[in-house]
């Protein structure tokens, strides 16, 4: 085991997160600790710590990494600007509900980094609840610009969308069969959706 400072500290932080998710892949954040990390990382413990302060500090930024990527995915599909806004709408949760769904295929506890009881995976979660909110609502905003949607106050609609698709996010996205999830979210789309798309007005 090392015991001095595998080159650069930027190069000894990712090694320390790459041998942190590995772990929290396999065993999760509760069972994994920083003796783990450190021997995972073939580095002492005291340069865990001088990269990070405890081992929350680090599932905390990791958990960050995968929110980040998922409101990235959300985020293309919102910017379609050759499609109508509902389909935007549309595509931005299908980006969602896949975004996560393949963590579901990275190991027996991947999904724990976007959600579990641990405090850090929470305010990481709490910071992309913000930030989706926020996408939606731009989204809305536009759309009822455009002439497109029928939203006259685009927060309210934003958070009701978000109760509406809250079993396609986690952890209820998790517990069951993928075609079921993909069959019912495009029956909740054709219910919910299209519902707000603007009618031209009676003569």
């Amino acid at each position: 085991m090392e015991h001095g400072h595998p080159g650069s500290e930027s190069e000894r932080r990712q090694r320390i997160l790459a041998a942190t998710e590995r772990l929290l892949r396999r065993y999760g954040p509760a069972k994994t600790t920083v003796a783990d990390i450190a021997r995972e990382a073939e580095i002492a413990v005291g340069a865990v710590y001088l990269e990070f302060a405890s081992k929350d500090a680090i599932v905390e930024e990791l958990s960050q990494g995968l929110h980040r990527a998922v409101i990235a995915a959300m985020r293309a599909a919102a910017a379609a600007e050759d499609r109508p806004f509902r389909d935007r709408l549309r595509a931005v949760f299908d980006a969602r509900a896949r975004s996560f769904l393949e963590l579901a295929d990275a190991g027996a506890h991947a999904c724990d980094l976007v959600h579990c009881q641990s405090r850090a995976v929470k305010a990481a979660h709490a910071r992309f609840l913000d930030e989706e909110r926020a996408l939606l609502r731009d989204l809305l905003e536009r759309g009822a610009g455009a002439g497109e949607l029928d939203v006259p106050e685009p927060e309210l609609a934003a958070r009701a969308l978000l109760r509406a698709y809250a079993s396609f996010s986690p952890p209820w996205l998790f517990q069951g069969p993928r075609e079921e999830i993909e069959a019912t979210m495009g029956a909740v789309h054709q219910i919910v959706l299209y519902g707000l798309v603007a009618r031209a007005p009676k003569r």
